[in-house]
Formats: C-alpha cells, structure tokens, sequence
C-alpha cells in the first residue's frame, strides 16, 4: 500500500512528505537532521526535551517538531536566528545540573549531549552555583545507573512500559527535585533491560559489565547474527585487542589478547525493532570464564599425559574400524552401538557433519537436548512459523498453544506486544500460563483444552472462526515426550477446523526456542529414537560408544549402565558437569568461526568470526571430517552439494520454493475426537523453560548471567 503524501515548505523549498508524519520525521525524510533528546522512533512521542523546536508560519511561539503532525502547505523553519537561540537555551538549562564528568563516562563517544552541545550549544556557560547531585539506584546486575546525569528525557519510562511491559520506572517530584527510579526500591526484572543503556541518550544509565572497559573508538565490529534466539536478529560483536608484556627468563614477550567487550543491536529489514534479548547481549562473557583448552582424558592413551586431536582421531580410527562397511567384507572386529546427543548453540555445517558421520558409522540414534521431540520435518512448513515475521501485523486473533514467547523466543514477544498496544490484537494462550507481559485470554493447561476448542465447547471457538486473519503459533518444546506427535495433529487439526471460513494459508507456526532444534529439522534429521527409559533397558540397548556434543541437559542415567560400559567422547567449550568422560575435548564456539544458521521463518542466516579461538582448537567439522576420510569417507563436498541443492545459496535466503507450501490439513489428518480413536496424556502441560538465563553450557559458564539468574528470577529483593 502506498502512503499518500502531501506538499509542504522546509527552509523556502517545497517538498512532498508523508501525510500522517510528524514536522520532525518530514525533516529526517528529505535529509534535514533536527536534534532531539527524548525522541525515540520505536518509542511514543513525549515532547518533553524542547530541543526539536521549530518556527511555523502563523504559529505564535515555536513548535515542538516532534508532537507536531505535519498539514498541507505548512511552511516550516529550522535554521531561523529563533531556532538558533532556542536550541542554546535549552541546552543551556539541561547543563545547570548535569556533572562534567565526560571523561569516565562510558558513554563518552556515543552520548548525544555531547555531540548536540557542541554543535548547537552557545561557547559559555552563565552557571555558577553548586549542582544538584542525586542518588544513584541499585537496579540490578545488568544496569549501572549515575542518576546526576539524568536529563529526564523518559525514554527508559517509556521503554520499561512500551517494550518491556514491566511498568515500574517513573519520574517522581517536581521542578528542580525531579528525578528518574523505581516506584520501589527494585531490580528492574526484564530480560531486555540492557536496551535501557543503548536508548539513554547521555551516562544516567549504562552496561554495568561494560563499566570502565574501553572507548567506543577503540573497538572493531564484526557484523554477525544471535545465536540464542531463534529470530536470529543482526547483532555488533566488537572486541578488543589488548597487548601486554610478560617476563620469562629476563626476555620480555609481548601477548596479544583478543575479548569480545561488548555486542549490542543491529537494524535490519526482517527485524525492524533494534532490541536484544540480555542473555544475546552479556552471555558472551562464559568464553572468558572456565574455558576447556586442552583435552581431558579419564585414562592415559599408551601411556601419554596430554594426548593431542591427531592421537585422538588415531584412537578414534582404530576403534570405529568394526563399523566400516568394505565392499566385498565386514571387518572382523564386532561392530559398536554409537550414539550420538547434541545440545544447543552449534551451526548448521557442524550438525550436517555430525549427522554424516553418525550414518557411516552405522548409529542409529541421535538426539537433540537428550530428549525425543515429536516434530514432522518432511517440509518446512512442518516446523517453521509459516509466516515472515514482518508479517505479524497482519494477525487479528492469535492462538499459542504451550509457548512462553517471552523467554523462548524474546524478540517475537516484543513484536507481539507491539502489535497487541498498536491495534488491540486478542492473545489466547493454552498451557502452563506464564507472564508474557501481554493482554491474554488463558483458556487451559492441558489438552483437553484443545480438544474442547475442536468440538466447539467454548465462545473462544466462535471469536476464532469468525475473525479475519487468526492463527495458531505452537512451541516446540511441548513436543517433547510421548504426546509430542499428538498434539501436533491436534494443532493442525484445530487450524484448520478454526479457519475454514478463511483464505489464510498460514494458519499454523512452529517457534523454536532455539536454532538447533530448527537446524536438525532442517536436515530431515530424526531427533532420537530413545525415550525416557529404566536402566534394564538401556542395557539391552548396550551403547558402546557415546558422542556429546556441549552437553548440558544430559542425563548420564539414561545413557550410561553401570553393567554395561560406555566410552564417552565429549565435545564442549566449557568442562560439563555430571559427566564421567573418557575423552574431553575442546571446540570453538560459534563467536569463532564463519557459518551458518537457521531461523524460524526458515531462512539461512550467515554469521561470521569475530574471535580467534585459544590455540590447538578443533572446529567440529575439522575433527568429524578428517575422521571421515581416515576411513575413507567424505563428507565436505556432500555439505556443499547439499547446501547449493536444497537451499539457495545465499547470505540470507528463504527455502526454496518447491518447499514453500501451504499448512494444509489433508483428509486422512481428519479424526472424530468423540470415538476415542488415540490416546492422549492429560496431564497438564509443564513449563518448558526453567531458567531463561542459564539454559545451554556457555551462558552457564557466565557471571553475568549467573548474576541475572540470581536476582532477577527471586520473588523480591532483599536489602
């Protein structure tokens, strides 16, 4: 749809600009930059900074530029000898009180007063009495507040109301006694709180494990994607190269080190809103925490102390011998049962290697988060959310079904708040209720829910059916179990029963609470074939030989009989706990390496190195490659020939189009619930996400994380 415009004059030069704009966004559109301080695209206008001042003709005293929507054949001024000396005053007024403390700032380099004063501040000052001082609050692990600073612009009110949906900042006295804090004295519990320190325009609030680190100009980007949240929005990933001399012997060496200081947000088109989650932002700081550097060997290899990746594989080699096919003959040893469990946060060629070689080798098991989820992946509109994401404001009534947006899938839960305080969009949720800072209609915690809304036993049915674009968005997580299979045909079948009456071909969306769990979808991998069972039948199963891959929620008794014993090959860039390995070795992280990942829309999302790795460190791929071709195998060309058939072979691409097809329901999913004909668990539906801040094995390597999870989960705070 095109935006009607209308014409105007700016400056005595007649321009055409949107007609529901604002003077402020007219003059950003034709290239004329107004300053502002409490302005913030994604936030509500507030007017209350006076910065923006503008002339218009026939207005008696100058507009606010950013309150004011812009009128046919309006004349406008912004560079008038008034504008000019209002701009002055005002920063004048808002430095009575603010310190000079520009140095230790760190917000020094990125601070808007200091870039507006110095090109529209008057060259003095006329303030000679003492400043006011206020007291700083304590807001939490993630936030370090300087409240002397404050020039009371209220983007962090509004964001905290707006964005956060956590409505405990506000401004407090009046006149020169105003100050910025918490209704209470309490954290600021949101998991997007790091966005306040990228939104305040001057040092009130910053990164607290930033403090004192480095200046802006000092750091180099690396323009990469988040690897915690499925959306995978574009993220900064800047580090710093620090050299320091060490002494040994009376020779003095100069070491090189390179650490990733900070990450912050990125703006592209499939995510237009600029916020990060606090775990993308701060879980990065796991790598300098604990890091496994060299292998770990429960018994020594022919007598060696510290083996190296090549004896490993030369080990690896000879007792994987049993399991390589020949063409005309077995090998003579007896083949091992392999199996194969991998945890979150590794990329999409690592998975595809993995998967190679664990069919060479004859497995016949292989697990995503040491549990079995019960997912059609046939085609991607099986597990993807069916829509692209810049579609979301098309949705009049969505349905989610055992999903807590907030926590698995962040991002998404903004836009869909977003969208719920633009237009009055109606959220039904059903499963364990969770507070996702949204308006919504909790309808149950079970299937039977579900199955009611099917046979049309509620007025929720009624809502659905009769509204003009519904859908139904279902979490993955829930599919995890023995009902996995189950309620996915319940939920299909409930989008389609619901939106008969509709054109909607997306009725149903799969969110994913992390990229791997697409990654193996996205391969046609068969995610375990092992459920929860007793240790009586792990050993009729008698796995020989166990591969873990940053294993975090590993369960050894569910593995690992003591009758039976298990050689355990771990791969992890933190040392696990609870895990009696034979073998344990490191690997890069996805902060060190180029590859590749998948999104929930289903598109291929390119990220790239932005650390170099600790020395003698093995890629996955590297390792289980090289395994590969010692028993002649070969696996790197297949990825390619993979990657370039199924997908196009881009930077950022959808699936192809011969996958891309509509959610039907096809008649043999039709069932009659009334007769009984499955059997479903009605239990109700637990809660999918116990701690959003320390769920895989890096952010549970990090401090700040740690700190996160320990003040901001609790009830209350405690002085």
């Amino acid at each position: 749809m095109i935006n009607p415009t209308i014409s105007l004059i700016i400056n005595n030069k007649p321009y055409d600009v949107r007609a529901n704009a604002s003077i402020l966004q007219a003059c950003e559109d034709v290239g004329i930059h107004l300053p502002r301080f409490c302005y913030h695209e994604k936030l509500s206008v507030a007017g209350n900074c006076r910065i923006c001042l503008v002339e218009v003709e026939k207005s008696p005293k100058p507009v606010v530029s950013c309150a004011m929507p812009v009128a046919k054949g309006m004349v406008i001024y912004t560079d008038t000898p008034l504008v000019k000396k209002v701009r002055e005053s005002v920063l004048e007024f808002l430095l009575i009180n603010h310190p000079l403390d520009c140095p230790i700032c760190d917000q020094g380099g990125e601070c808007d007063l200091q870039d507006q004063t110095l090109e529209y501040a008057s060259d003095r000052g006329r303030f000679y009495e003492f400043k006011r001082s206020v007291e700083d609050k304590e807001v939490g692990p993630i936030i370090k507040t300087i409240m002397t600073r404050c020039i009371h612009c209220t983007r962090c009110v509004r964001f905290s109301t707006e964005i956060a949906g956590q409505e405990v900042m506000g401004a407090f006295a009046r006149g020169e006694e105003t100050e910025i804090g918490t209704y209470v004295q309490e954290f600021i519990k949101t998991e997007l709180s790091g966005n306040l320190a990228d939104i305040c325009p001057v040092g009130a609030l910053t990164s607290k494990p930033y403090a004192y680190k480095t200046r802006s100009w000092e750091l180099q980007k690396v323009e990469s994607i988040d690897f915690f949240d499925a959306l995978c929005a574009d993220v900064s990933i800047q580090t710093r190269k620090a050299t320091a001399p060490t002494f040994n012997s009376g020779n003095v060496n100069i070491i090189t080190k390179e650490e990733i200081v900070r990450i912050l947000p990125r703006t592209n088109g499939m995510y237009a809103d600029n916020w990060i989650s606090d775990k993308t932002r701060y879980a990065f700081d796991g790598l300098r925490n604990q890091r496994l550097r060299q292998i770990k060997s429960k018994n020594l290899i022919k007598g060696i102390q510290n083996p190296s990746f090549a004896e490993i594989l030369l080990e690896l080699k000879t007792y994987l011998s049993g399991n390589v096919f020949n063409t005309n003959t077995k090998d003579k040893n007896k083949p091992l049962n392999i199996a194969l469990i991998a945890d979150s946060l590794l990329d999409l060629e690592s998975l595809y290697i993995l998967n190679e070689t664990m069919k060479f080798y004859g497995a016949n098991t292989i697990e995503y988060g040491n549990s079995r989820t019960n997912i059609n992946f046939d085609t991607p509109n099986f597990y993807t959310l069916n829509r692209k994401f810049s579609a979301l404001s098309e949705l009049n009534t969505l349905l989610m079904i055992g999903l807590n947006t907030r926590f698995e899938s962040s991002l998404l839960n903004t836009s869909l708040r977003k969208q719920q305080i633009s237009r009055d969009l109606s959220y039904i949720t059903i499963g364990a209720y969770s507070d996702l800072k949204l308006k919504q209609n909790h309808l149950g915690l079970n299937p039977k829910t579900i199955i009611s809304l099917i046979e049309n036993k509620t007025n929720i049915t009624k809502l659905l059916v009769n509204t003009k674009m519904p859908s139904v968005f279902l979490g993955v997580e829930i599919l995890k179990g023995k009902n996995g299979f189950i309620l996915q045909n319940l939920s299909r079948f409930l989008a389609k029963r619901l939106f008969l009456k509709t054109k909607n071909e997306e009725r149903l969306g799969y969110v994913h609470a992390n990229t791997t769990s697409l990654i193996f979808n996205s391969l046609g991998i068969s995610s375990g074939v092992r459920s929860p069972i007793n240790v009586t039948e792990i050993e009729d199963k008698k796995i020989n030989l166990l591969f873990a891959i940053q294993p975090f929620t590993l369960k050894v008794k569910k593995w690992i009989s003591a009758a039976n014993y298990t050689h355990i090959f771990a791969f992890a860039t933190h040392k696990p706990t609870n895990l009696n390995y034979d073998r344990l070795l490191p690997m890069k992280s996805l902060y060190e390496k180029d590859g590749y990942l998948v999104n929930i829309e289903g598109r291929i999302r390119k990220f790239y190195k932005s650390l170099t790795s600790p020395e003698k460190i093995l890629s996955l791929e590297s390792f289980f490659t090289t395994l590969l071709r010692a028993h002649g195998g070969s696996s790197k060309t297949k990825w390619l020939i993979t990657l370039a058939k199924v997908w196009r072979f881009n930077d950022e691409v959808m699936l192809d189009k011969n996958l891309e097809k509509v959610n039907n329901i096809y008649p043999f999913f039709f069932f009659n619930i009334s007769e009984g004909g499955f059997i479903i668990d009605n239990a109700p539906f637990a809660k999918t996400l116990s701690n959003f801040y320390q769920n895989d094995l890096l952010s549970a390597n990090s401090l700040t994380m740690g700190e996160a999870s320990l003040f901001l989960r609790k009830g209350r705070n405690f002085s």
